[in-house]
């Protein structure tokens, strides 16, 4: 749409497609509120769309716009020529030479000059195709006199090599096909010290059939969930099957291959320290934000057999679950792409011993320091390389020392960069004393690796040798031990385990049994965890007594008509705790067991929960129970629930509420409906209010050069009442939320401010189609028998995909058979119209701009001092 649209073709816009007014500018973030906004250090918001600067550009970002620390220095290497493509991995050959992939096909050798300038495009530069075939190879790894390269859309891990010794790859082997989807698919590759290949997949990519899971440390995993969610089949990547993302390792002829960790979502890039631990940095599911499956990116330290909790749609794990893994440091928004320790770095010790990881949207390279805890990891996080725009892909350390990196993905500029350290000489004299705290890490880790080495084999002497580690006060130290009693016979460690007495290792046996046994332990199982003594857990044996009760139900079925009472009846006795995470898990379980009592207990709870999330949780799990209620019960809960339009959240909060209070509704009975009619209603009800735009006189076209110089200009003195008065008059409130108004369809503007300057909020009223993620851009499709769809892209599975045709009735889903698809081509247009403002005056509009920045408060600065008069034109 054109920035001349009239104000009538605005209202049948409104009428036609009940188009949302979000920022076009600031889709690409999700539709992200203030809960979702990620922050740096200094707390200024990063943009998450700096990389679409970087389409057609024709240059590499200027190393002088981008920020290092003092005593580095960053050149712009070289920027891909016009048919080199963008470029997404790198990696070092024999001889030094850089090795990059094309992000359609192919791979680049460049050989760089020696001594280049900083910024300088050197002719002496060589650049060379040495594979036309391979289809965006997203990890590269140099190893073994071989190049291997998993090839995402060839769908397959690759060993490229040299056999006739002419420079040039002769031999392109498929090592190993890899069936599954290719959005959140076949990452990047790392040599580990065992000699073994590792190849980190995103959730798109399914295990091949031949995987031999027995020898595999990750091996017995479920969904492990007691309540159903029938509309997580609507979610996106609902077809993601277990272990959704994962690691796998192979030998350098690609002959044997085990599953390393798993529950992962879409982890890119995978290192080992100088330690020889693995870790990752993962993706997050940026429309969950707000809800308690939510979890931010991660770094994570992928230790053998464990399961971060990655599930469909609602089933996600919650993070204290004792089953999966915790973050080694949670990141918040983010795109992660490559990671890699400055091990082999010339840098200070301070950064050769981070963990540098790469965030693509927001143009940032992150150091990530890390401190032992027992055999695991803590860490902080600090910005040491940042960029507008600076689409990072991958990173690797020269054989010179210096950290090379390259931009590129989604057919950006791209370009290869150095970063040097110049500063002080690095004294190397001075061995680092060993403190005891670095040796009892090396003796923790000592003994996790040791207990590791049972883990994907069966061995008479595993039981014995970590039965004593299930009672540790080190986490990964019980999980190690844990996942090697697992892997052997059940029948040799099940009476212990319901035997064991000491309450962490019995809850810690117990939880391995509930994972692993057969369904006719059910009984003895459940009547064991229920036995435990309560009063002497502590909150960690607590979470961990339910959640194997959980599990056990879960795989083996709901006890029997005599038993199940039994059990509700000692929970309910338990129920509620001083814990939030013991009661969300006894909430869980007394809905599953039907216990008469959990409403009336579960009540008080969610009119005292701390947090957003833990209200999400309550109401969510009580959606299915049908009785006892009681009315007052009943206008309790839909009161609360209404509540939600003051949450904070991201693109599904709405459409969980909405579907959250279908599967309410329909456990009440006709008589209750009637008695509960006005909570029922739809608090926003799709009314087409776009006659007041229409209504309006025109009275300019405006462009960016009629505001930008007063916009910039004002810094006091604007009009609260009219900017105020605008804002509601551009229906604004229809789809944002400003402090606890309006509708969070789109973005919350409570803080955009803090986020976005001037010049980019009012660029993203006036041309909201220049920039629109691919995420939340809606799609046009066309079925063979010359049907037409549109809406924005909610899901789907293998089978179908799932549409919402309006974004604002969330409840209108729409599921298009891929079979019958014969097109489908992302819009150009932003649902929010562009002549938006072109019925306002230019004070209006300044007032418009001051209201959304200071986030709808009256008592922000922008208002407090009069105009200067240049402000009040």
């Amino acid at each position: 749409m054109s920035s001349g649209q009239t104000t009538t073709s605005l209202g049948r816009i409104f009428r036609t497609t009940a188009v949302a007014l979000v920022f076009g500018a600031m889709v690409c973030g999700g539709i992200r509120f203030a809960a979702a906004q990620q922050q740096d250090q200094s707390g200024k918001e990063d943009d998450y769309n700096q990389w679409k600067q970087a389409l057609g550009s024709g240059r590499a970002t200027d190393p002088a716009t981008i920020s290092v620390p003092a005593g580095f220095k960053v050149e712009l290497l070289r920027s891909a020529g016009k048919d080199e493509g963008s470029w997404i991995a790198l990696a070092f050959d024999s001889r030094g030479r850089v090795i990059v992939s094309r992000e359609d096909k192919g791979l680049l050798r460049i050989t760089l000059p020696r001594n280049s300038a900083a910024g300088e495009q050197s002719p002496a530069a060589n650049v060379e195709t040495i594979n036309d075939s391979l289809l965006e190879c997203r990890g590269l790894l140099w190893a073994y006199d071989s190049l291997y390269a998993n090839a995402n859309n060839s769908k397959g891990l690759y060993r490229l090599r040299d056999t006739d010794g002419d420079d040039t790859f002769d031999e392109v082997k498929l090592l190993q096909a890899t069936p599954g989807h290719v959005g959140h698919g076949r990452n990047d590759l790392a040599l580990g010290p065992d000699g073994l290949i590792y190849s980190i997949h995103g959730d798109d990519v399914f295990l091949p059939d031949d995987y031999q899971l027995a020898q595999s440390p990750l091996r017995n995993y479920g969904d492990d969930r007691l309540l159903p969610c029938t509309w997580d089949s609507n979610l996106f990547n609902s077809y993601m099957k277990l272990p959704g993302g994962h690691v796998v390792r192979t030998d350098k002829n690609g002959e044997r291959w085990e599953v390393v960790a798993g529950g992962l979502r879409n982890p890119y890039g995978l290192d080992f320290n100088a330690q020889g631990e693995l870790f990752t940095y993962d993706a997050d599911m940026e429309w969950d934000v707000g809800m308690p499956w939510y979890r931010p990116t991660r770094v994570l330290h992928l230790i053998l057999g464990s399961d971060f909790g990655w599930r469909r749609g609602t089933g996600a794990w919650r993070a204290w679950y004792p089953d999966s893994r915790p973050a080694t440091v949670d990141i918040g928004l983010g795109s992660p792409t490559a990671v890699k320790f400055g091990t082999r770095s010339s840098f200070p010790p301070h950064f050769r011993d981070a963990l540098f990881i790469l965030d693509w949207a927001y143009g940032r390279i992150l150091a990530v320091h890390l401190s032992a805890s027992g055999a695991s990891y803590t860490g902080q996080a600090e910005p040491f390389v940042t960029g507008r725009p600076l689409n990072v892909t991958d990173v690797e350390f020269g054989p010179d020392g210096a950290m090379y990196f390259v931009t590129g993905g989604r057919k950006t500029q791209s370009g290869l960069y150095r970063v040097s350290y110049i500063g002080p000489e690095i004294d190397s004299s001075n061995v680092k004393q060993v403190s005891i705290a670095s040796k009892l890490a090396d003796e923790a880790r000592a003994a996790r690796r040791k207990l590791e080495a049972f883990h994907g084999r069966i061995d008479p002497a595993a039981i014995d040798a970590a039965w004593p580690f299930l009672e540790s006060g080190d986490s990964a130290i019980r999980h190690a031990a844990r996942v090697a009693i697992e892997n052997q016979p059940t029948a040799n460690w099940q009476r212990r385990a319901l035997a064991e007495s000491n309450l962490r290792a019995a809850t810690t046996a117990l939880l391995a049994l509930a994972r692993v046994g057969s369904p006719d332990v059910r009984e003895a199982l459940i009547e064991r965890l229920a036995s435990l003594s309560w009063q002497d857990m502590s909150a960690e044996q607590r979470i961990a007594t339910l959640r194997a009760m959980n599990i056990a139900l879960a795989r083996f079925g709901k006890p029997d008509a005599a038993t199940a009472p039994r059990l509700a009846g000692t929970l309910d006795a338990r129920y509620p705790d001083a814990t939030a995470e013991v009661n969300q898990q006894l909430c869980e379980l007394l809905v599953f067991l039907q216990s008469p009592h959990v409403v009336r207990m579960t009540l008080p709870l969610l009119a005292v929960a701390k947090t957003q999330e833990e209200k999400v949780h309550y109401l969510y799990t009580l959606r299915h129970v049908r009785e006892p209620w009681t009315m007052a019960e009943r206008r309790a809960y839909f009161e609360s629930l209404r509540q939600t339009h003051h949450f904070y959240g991201a693109h599904f909060l709405p459409k969980f509420v909405k579907w959250i209070k279908d599967d309410a509704v329909a456990t009440l009975s006709d008589a209750e409906r009637e008695q509960l009619a006005p909570l029922l209603e739809e608090e926003l009800p799709p009314v087409d209010d776009s006659a007041k735009l229409t209504q309006r006189p025109f009275v300019r076209q405006w462009q960016m050069d009629d505001l930008i110089g007063s916009v910039e200009a004002f810094d006091r003195g604007r009009n609260f009442e009219q900017g105020k008065a605008t804002y509601t008059a551009a229906l604004c409130q229809r789809c944002h939320r400003m402090a606890e108004g309006g509708s969070p369809i789109g973005p919350d503007l409570t803080q955009v401010s803090r986020r976005f300057g001037r010049r980019d909020v009012l660029l993203s009223i006036l041309a909201p189609s220049q920039v629109i993620d691919e995420k939340y851009r809606s799609v046009n499709i066309v079925t063979h028998d010359g049907r037409v769809f549109s809406g924005q892209l909610l899901g789907g599975d293998e089978q179908f995909v799932t549409i919402t045709p309006n974004p604002l009735a969330v409840d209108q889903i729409m599921k298009i058979a891929k079979a019958d698809i014969e097109s489908q081509t992302p819009t150009l247009v932003s649902p929010m119209p562009a002549g938006l403002l072109n019925t306002f005056t230019k004070a209006e509009i300044l007032d418009l701009l001051a209201y959304i920045e200071a986030g709808g408060q009256a008592n922000h600065p922008v208002f407090q001092s009069p105009a200067t008069k240049a402000n009040q034109k």
